[in-house]
This record gives structure tokens, sequence and C-alpha cells, in this order.
């Protein structure tokens, strides 16, 4: 059973002290779904409108309970504007100018924004809310680069992606989880996708900083000094300066197999740069023999 910590990472330019820190935008988005959690990385060099409007929405929630309201087999994967619920339109912001051209790709595990009219040529620049992700490599399939818009890349959670796009569809192409279920009525054990949450990094407020972590896998992830150290969310906040180390233990028949997001590595016992960002790391522990 997949165990989810989830995380912060502040992306901040050159910083000399944190009193005089440079902050930027957030650069790393965990997308907490009801099977899993997907991290981004948001390219915002090379899709600064993009990426910006996408940490709009972030950060007032809009996100919460969305429905992924589109799978394409060895395709895509949609989601960003339709309530879990009702699976009814969101009110959404006002569209934003493309990026199209800003020489990334839809390479497997790139997101990009969907548009209100993909096949109209002259619609470019229609994109709102919704986003997919690049189940493969698609760029021979979408070769009008100038309509899709690639602002990020998937860094953790692509067999996520590939397990949401194996489950079948109803009305169409909305994607559900069948997992467990032999024969019932549709209406009462249809488990749709969809997105219970999103966190990003946040501001260095030159006094604390804020370390979460998500756990891929079978395993625990403490802290010295203890804060860290549970199965469900955790987060841990600390002075500025102050050391913290995280400490892996994998659960009976797992293995640590290594750190991604803000961390790298496959120390068991990692200490963290607490002195001019927050943390966002992700610990993946394996299953002997997988």
């Amino acid at each position: 059973m997949r165990k989810l910590f989830t995380s912060l990472l502040l992306a901040s330019a050159s910083i000399a002290s944190v009193s005089a820190a440079t902050v930027t935008q957030p650069s790393i988005v965990e997308m907490q779904t009801n099977v899993g959690t997907i991290t981004l990385q948001l390219d915002l060099d090379k899709a600064p409108i993009t990426s910006k409007n996408f940490l709009d929405y972030v950060n007032s929630g809009f996100y919460k309970n969305t429905l992924f309201h589109r799978s394409i087999k060895d395709f895509i994967v949609q989601g960003g504007g339709y309530d879990a619920v009702s699976m009814n339109s969101k009110s959404r912001n006002p569209t934003i100018q493309s990026e199209a051209n800003n020489g990334l790709t839809q390479i497997a595990g790139s997101v990009s924004m969907a548009l209100a009219a993909p096949n109209n040529v002259t619609d470019n620049h229609s994109a709102t809310s919704e986003f997919f992700i690049n189940v493969q490599d698609n760029t021979k399939k979408l070769t009008d680069v100038s309509s899709f818009t690639v602002f990020a890349q998937v860094i953790s959670g692509m067999d996520l992606v590939s397990k949401i796009n194996s489950y079948p569809t109803v009305f169409g192409s909305v994607p559900y989880d069948n997992t467990g279920v032999t024969s019932c009525d549709l209406s009462f054990c249809l488990k749709k996708i969809y997105i219970e949450n999103v966190y990003t990094s946040q501001v260095v407020d030159a006094i604390n900083s804020w370390t979460r972590v998500t756990v891929n896998g079978s395993g625990r992830v403490t802290s010295l000094p203890v804060g860290l150290s549970c199965a469900a969310k955790c987060t841990l906040k600390k002075s500025f300066g102050t050391a913290i180390t995280l400490n892996v233990k994998p659960s009976a028949g797992y293995k640590f197999t290594g750190w991604s997001g803000d961390c790298s590595g496959v120390t068991t016992s990692l200490v963290l740069d607490t002195k001019t960002k927050n943390n966002n790391c992700t610990a993946t522990f394996t299953k002997i023999g997988a």
C-alpha cells in the first residue's frame, strides 16, 4: 500500500543570506490524488506565463477535488477542469498567451496545457486550467508545436500516471479504478480518479524552514531532531540553521532505493540544507525481488 508524505520545496534564486534572499516562484508541485502522488517540476524559465498560471490555480485551491476526466490508452491523461463529484466544469480564470514554441517537447512525462479547441489552430491561446500528462513520447503525434505548451515534467510518480492510463474508462474517456470490484451498480461502485490536494513551496520567511517528505513504496522516514515519523502526511518546521537529518527504514520485504526531488543519492541518513531553503524530498522503497 502506498504511503504518502507530502512535502515542500523552495525554489530560490541566488541567495547570499537568509535575510537577503531573492525568492522566486516555486518549481516543485506535488499532486496528491486518491490513488497516489505525482510530483511535477515546472520550467519557470521556458514557460513563465504558463507556470505562473498553473501556480495561481494551485495556490487558490482550484485543483482540489478535480477529476482526471480524460484518459487515452498509451497517449495522455488529462485533468484539472471538472468537479470530481458533480463532474461539472469549474469556473476558470481568463485564457493565457501560448508559449508552445519554447523548445520543450511532448516527451513521456511532460505536462502540457490543454486547449479549449485543440483542433482549431487559431485558438492556440485558449488554455485555462486543464493540463495533460504524456504517457509516452508523443512528439510525433502532436506535431503541431504551435498548439500545446509544455511547461512541466513528472519527476516522481510516472508509474502512477501509467496506472491511471491502464484503468478502464466510462462516459467516453473518464478513467475509474475497478480494483477489487467484481459486480455492482455503476453509480455506487465507480471510483473516479481525482486530485485530493496540491502542495507547492512556501516563501522563506527568514525565520523558519519547512520540510515535507513523500514516501513511495513501503517504509518510514524519521528525523533528528524528532518531528517527522508517521504513516500519513508529515511536515516539519524548524528555525533556519537547525541541523536536520532524515533517516529511512524499509518495511519488511522492502529495500530503500534512493532519494529524489530536493534530495538525491541513496544514503539512509541524509543531512538537509536548512540554511537557505525549504526541502521537498521523496524516499522510494522497492519490494525485494520486484
